[in-house]
């Protein structure tokens, strides 16, 4: 479930939506873009296919240095140009897998277009380079974008912002995308920040339409609505949840365990006040996903981080029941993989949950794992021995009596 900066965006309306040349020429072109994150919203998304080009014609082939962006006669509008389709939609990716997509930008207008800039709105973003392009009246360029794949299932809102020389508007690109693993929820978080609801209900569901089995929810028998468990396994339940039965207070993350082989384990983020991980290094994700672990068994994760000069020197368990031992770290692409190995230390199956910390020259890195320990060879939900439903909530506390004075004395 991952944390998200946003960027001011002052200075880029600043420079597209105002006429005036000074403000145009007060702003380096680098900070017209500068990058940010588009909050995420569940969205089922399916990648369309991408049309064809309006137009056999080739445009003009990018220069190895690009024109000096003209600023003259700048016209307070959107260019004139069309994007097909006009949403980028790359569907769901499997963790840690991108992908990537095309989109058509046609020149509708009368005139040659010269493209002076092609900026996405995050890092995790690519796009082809078209800085110099050349689109003669009816000319088509195809723009190719990557996204970069997410360590855990969650969904994607980014942009990707074209200017034109001469406009100060720019074109924006929508691109929508959704890390999943086979199985999903949806929404992903429950958001139980002060003053949300603490109960509610999510659906879980299959990617592929094939029946499965949840075994457990946060180490527990699911409640379901509409649904017995003596029922026909389906590829689709809605739960319940209530955030006051957990005593003394609910986890950061709901795992959940399910029969299928590919997707033993996954989670919601449940975000509150207490939960926001704490950042001492920039991880790509700050709970690690340890899968099924056999009793006796051990597993091997990879933790990425992005402060890739940052030598990890020691990692540790926060758990009695786990041993956790660094195997080793690499720089890779800007960002340092620490792998660890995590063993249950004792055989009780079930769900497994806990913390790890990572351990830098200064600065230290608590993570939240979770895993699905079963029995070696076991198939389905042997093995997830979840706890036969929820606690009952708490009573009230009873209002304090204060003692009445005791009677004087009599005379």
């Amino acid at each position: 479930m991952t944390t998200m900066t946003y960027m001011n965006s002052d200075r880029i309306r600043c420079a597209f939506q105002s006429a005036a040349l000074t403000c145009l020429s007060s702003l380096a072109l680098a900070s017209l873009f500068a990058p940010g994150v588009f909050a995420q919203a569940p969205t089922p998304v399916t990648t369309p296919d991408v049309p064809e080009s309006a137009s056999d014609r080739t445009a003009t082939p990018v220069p190895a240095v690009a024109p000096p962006i003209d600023l003259s006669g700048t016209i307070d509008s959107l260019p004139p140009i069309t994007i097909q389709p006009p949403v980028l939609d790359l569907g769901f990716m499997a963790p840690r897998i991108g992908n990537k997509g095309t989109v058509t930008l046609t020149n509708t207008g009368p005139k040659p277009l010269t493209i002076a800039a092609v900026t996405p709105s995050c890092k995790c973003t690519t796009t082809s380079a078209l800085a110099g392009t050349v689109l003669q009246p009816g000319q088509s360029v195809p723009l190719e974008a990557a996204l970069d794949g997410a360590a855990m299932p969650q969904t994607h809102r980014a942009s990707i912002r074209v200017l034109v020389e001469g406009y100060a508007k720019v074109v924006e690109i929508q691109l929508r995308a959704e890390t999943a693993m086979p199985v999903r929820a949806v929404p992903p978080i429950i958001n139980a920040v002060e003053g949300k609801p603490r109960q509610g209900r999510f659906v879980v569901e299959s990617l592929d339409k094939k029946p499965f089995t949840i075994c457990a929810v946060g180490g527990r028998v699911p409640e379901f609505i509409g649904y017995n468990a003596s029922d026909a396994p389906r590829a689709q339940y809605l739960v319940k949840f209530d955030l006051d039965t957990w005593q003394p207070e609910f986890p950061a993350y709901l795992a959940i365990e399910t029969d299928r082989a590919e997707c033993p384990i996954f989670d919601i983020w449940i975000r509150s006040e207490r939960t926001i991980p704490t950042s001492a290094f920039r991880m790509k994700d700050y709970r690690v996903n340890a899968g099924r672990i056999d009793v006796g068994g051990s597993t091997d994760v990879s933790l990425e981080m992005e402060d890739a000069g940052e030598d990890i020197l020691a990692v540790e368990s926060g758990s009695p029941e786990v041993q956790v031992e660094m195997l080793g770290q690499k720089v890779d692409a800007k960002v340092r993989k620490v792998s660890v190995r995590i063993t249950p230390k004792s055989p009780r199956e079930g769900l497994l949950y806990g913390t790890l910390k990572l351990y830098g020259r200064e600065k230290e890195q608590p993570l939240t794992m979770f895993a699905s320990v079963r029995a070696k060879g076991a198939a389905g939900c042997v093995g997830c021995n979840p706890v036969q439903g929820p606690p009952a909530k708490a009573p009230p506390a009873p209002t304090p009596v204060t003692p009445s004075a005791p009677a004087p004395a009599a005379p």
